[in-house]
């Protein structure tokens, strides 16, 4: 890489952060006053922070969430949280998120998935308890029991 490559690296790198600080002041508007207009100002900060840095995977886990949470579009939760975890295998709380979105869209082998490595690997009790709440629900909702051992189960 030349200087000129250098600097203007240095440059989107600088330039993505910013977007970010943009963004996260929008998002902070947006759950303030419940207001949608400023989550979708977030998502494009957001947005700009990643084509200035594809690796930048803070920026995509905050517009991953906001997409499932503020936004409803869990389709694209599940993409930007799946590209987070693409950057990093071992962000606990990416796993739990990208649970809620395939729940939400209805992918239970794949929420339960999400939510049993968060189970794994999360360290937060709350989040923890709320994955086993999850995990319990949707096998619930499933109506999956646990197997009922009878005098002909095999031990």
């Amino acid at each position: 890489m030349n200087a000129a490559q250098g600097r203007l690296s240095l440059w989107n790198w600088l330039r993505s952060r910013l977007y970010r600080r943009l963004a996260d002041a929008h998002r902070h508007f947006g759950n303030q006053y419940a207001n949608q207009a400023e989550h979708w100002a977030a998502i494009e900060h957001y947005t700009r922070a990643t084509v200035l840095d594809p690796e930048y995977a803070q920026a995509y886990y905050n517009r991953g969430v906001l997409y499932w949470r503020e936004i409803g579009n869990h389709y694209r939760a599940v993409q930007d949280l799946t590209r987070v975890l693409e950057l990093a295998p071992d962000w606990a709380v990416a796993y739990f998120n990208r649970g809620m979105a395939h729940k939400l869209r209805n992918e239970f082998d794949q929420a339960l998935a999400d939510f049993e490595h968060y189970l794994a690997i999360g360290q937060d009790g709350f989040w923890l308890g709320a994955a086993q709440r999850q995990i319990a629900e949707i096998q619930e909702t499933r109506g999956d029991r646990p197997p009922v051992e009878t005098e002909d189960s095999p031990a």
